[in-house]
């Protein structure tokens, strides 16, 4: 299983699996946060990566169906079907066996390569990465004070750093400004107290030295 940046285009990542000697497709999987989907479809900054994520994937599959109500998963339904109304949708959920979605029948694949385009957008241009590193510990309450003042132009903040009162490192997950923080599987570096963050942002995001110095404000 290849997992994709929230940005990228699975699609894209999916031809090399057509050409590539040593991989099978078996499918393309998208998964949604059904209760933010009908807004991000139309957002300025995101709306276009996001409909191609679903422009050539086999199957939706609606995320946080513990937060929505059952009209909010219908509008969240209804945006996908705007966009591809043949495609499937399911709910996720923990138990839920992701291989029954995809092809396996004699190992064949349901897609084919059209060759890849010329005038696909540029992720490079159109988001930017950033990295955060320090020896150290976050302040729990400190660090929710930082993530508010993020700005919305950071899309994505996922990595492993120390909180002030834990004795594991935790993996710190953001996605717009919804935030956790969960034991980490493998401790690596962060036995040595340290933070190393990754974010994605959009083209517009703030220069290194502002966001640094908001995560630097939430340091024990």
């Amino acid at each position: 299983m290849i997992e994709a940046s929230g940005v990228g285009d699975p699609w894209r990542i999916a031809e090399i699996a057509l050409i590539e000697p040593g991989l099978r497709l078996d499918g393309v999987l998208v998964v949604a946060d059904a209760r933010r989907i009908g807004t991000l479809v139309d957002d300025r900054r995101v709306g276009e990566t996001v409909r191609n994520q679903f422009a050539k994937c086999d199957v939706v599959l609606l995320s946080r169906r513990d937060l929505v109500t059952e009209d909010q998963l219908a509008v969240a339904r209804q945006a996908i079907r705007a966009i591809r109304p043949d495609v499937r949708a399911e709910v996720l959920s923990r138990d839920m066996k992701l291989d029954r979605f995809l092809a396996t029948a004699g190992g064949k694949s349901l897609f084919r390569a059209d060759g890849v385009e010329d005038d696909a957008p540029d992720h490079e241009q159109a988001f930017k990465r950033w990295t955060y590193r320090r020896h150290g510990e976050f302040d729990r309450s400190r660090l929710a004070c930082a993530i508010e003042a993020l700005p919305p132009q950071l899309l994505r903040l996922k990595g492993a750093c120390r909180v002030a009162g834990e004795s594991a490192p935790l993996v710190l997950q953001m996605v717009s400004r919804d935030w956790s923080l969960s034991p980490a599987e493998r401790a690596g570096k962060t036995d040595l107290g340290s933070i190393a963050l990754v974010g994605i942002g959009t083209a517009d995001l703030p220069p290194d030295g502002v966001l640094e110095a908001i995560l630097d404000d939430a340091l024990a």
